[in-house]
């Protein structure tokens, strides 16, 4: 064999097991790649040559096609058949442990572990899905309009005029509307407790009306979107059920979080404590988390600010200087011109103040994509039962997001893995192929690795 040929050689089973090879004389002793292709016992040679432990039938089939019932005679008929084959398994090892060597250990020896992780990457068949039986109790939708009567602020707001003037007739009727909505969200409330089943939590943040709007209206798009429509799924929209108390609705929360399949997270104008939370909750169990991160056009920033004008009966240029200062709040401390539109709103240009809040948006969305995509540290959680590293999945576009969905919860969610060197530190990144983003990472810090597996899995003293 050639050297080079060798070398790949070498490389691929470096790469299978996720270490270097204890012995060197493997590349003066291995001669061509058979033609026929290479056998369950030509590897084991290999491996043995190499210094690293042998393979069972059942991990060499998996290695050769992808399935686990040995054939007589198989063989890994390339090179590049060989690539795809480890490939394969280092995904499995990533997936399941965030740590290749480990994975190799657990797999190559043990058929039936490996035959039950494989297991839990096996397609759902969608026909199940679909015939899934409807809810006995379900959720009653709320029109978007009124999905701001299940806040707080709007009862602090009614309350506030009724006190200055028990008989304001406008303050009365809307809270009527507020019972009225208030009482069909404790209803919801209590179908989401007791729904069998839990697909989807929608993670977000509400305090102004048109929040509430806003997250009504993408969470029935996105849910009757035709990729997903079908699959009767569930979902809990926190636009839809009310709780009275704090803590019971925590606890609520809490266990819509442990139920569900996955927590969708709507990046918003701003972000929250409680909503961060959710997040991080997530990724501690080791559950996907799409982080949905808007990326309006200006025709969407345009027809944003109109609807908005017109919700609150304000200017369209009180909207902007608004809107501004929620996505930015120094953009005023940056920008002479904003600081004296501000001073004196009935003096701002609204043609140029638009084109800054299509610039302002645009650049505040798309950093926030980018930090939870690339750079912050909450981008990467650790599961807290295993220790395997968990990255949030970002997608821009309501399709990527129903796209997302599906594979999900039709466990078909595709990966590759990135080799990505920081220094003298190589990390292998596990990406999720619809969004780029990372889902586990394995450092290649010695010392950190050793300490880390020495230490996390151990009970605290």
């Amino acid at each position: 064999m050639a050297t080079g040929e060798a070398e790949t050689i070498a490389k691929l089973l470096e790469a299978l097991t996720g270490q270097r090879a204890p012995l060197s004389q493997g590349l003066d002793r291995i001669s061509s790649f058979p033609k026929t292709g290479l056998g369950y016992s030509q590897l084991n040679e290999l491996l043995l040559l190499f210094g690293y432990d042998r393979v069972t039938r059942t991990f060499f089939q998996f290695l050769a096609d992808g399935t686990l019932d040995y054939k007589p005679g198989c063989a890994i008929r390339s090179i590049q058949e060989f690539e795809t084959g480890v490939e394969r398994a280092r995904q499995l090892s990533l997936l399941f442990f965030g740590n290749v060597k480990f994975g190799f250990k657990k797999f190559a020896r043990d058929a039936d572990e490996l035959r039950f992780y494989h297991a839990s990457t096996q397609p759902v068949n969608e026909e199940m899905l679909k015939n899934r039986h409807d809810a006995i109790h379900p959720v009653d939708p709320i029109p978007l309009n009124e999905t701001y009567y299940l806040g707080y602020v709007i009862q602090k707001e009614l309350n506030d005029k009724l006190e200055k003037n028990p008989h304001d007739e406008v303050a009365l009727a809307a809270r009527k509307v507020l019972e009225r909505v208030r009482d069909k969200g404790i209803r919801n409330q209590h179908a989401y407790l007791v729904s069998d089943h839990l697909d989807v939590y929608v993670a977000t943040s509400m305090r102004r009306r048109h929040e509430y709007v806003e997250v009504a209206q993408f969470a029935n798009q996105l849910f009757n979107h035709d990729l997903i429509k079908d699959l009767k799924l569930r979902w809990f929209d926190p636009t839809q059920a009310y709780c009275a108390d704090r803590i019971d609705k925590g606890l609520a929360e809490a266990l819509m979080l442990k139920r569900a399949k996955c927590t969708l997270y709507l990046a918003q104008e701003s972000d929250t404590l409680g909503k961060d939370s959710e997040l991080a909750s997530t990724l501690a169990q080791g559950k996907p988390v799409i982080a949905y991160v808007p990326s309006p056009t200006e025709y969407e920033i345009v027809g944003s600010v109109k609807s908005l004008s017109a919700l609150y009966s304000q200017s369209e240029s009180s909207v902007i200087l608004e809107r501004l200062q929620a996505l930015s709040p120094n953009l005023a401390w940056e920008n002479p011109q904003l600081r004296q539109w501000l001073d004196a709103p009935e003096k701002v240009d609204s043609k140029r103040a638009l084109e800054l809040l299509v610039k302002t948006a645009q650049g505040h969305y798309a950093r926030r994509a980018e930090t939870l995509r690339e750079s912050h540290p909450l981008g990467i959680q650790v599961n807290l039962d295993t220790g395997v590293a968990n990255g949030v999945l970002v997608v821009r576009t309501l399709e990527d997001c129903a796209k997302l969905i599906h594979r999900i919860v039709t466990t078909t969610l595709q990966f590759s893995i990135e080799r990505k060197s920081i220094g003298d530190v190589e990390y292998h990144l596990l990406r999720e192929t619809v969004s780029n983003s990372i889902f586990r990472v394995m450092t290649g810090d010695a010392m950190l690795t050793n300490s880390f597996w020495n230490f996390y899995l151990e009970p605290s003293d």
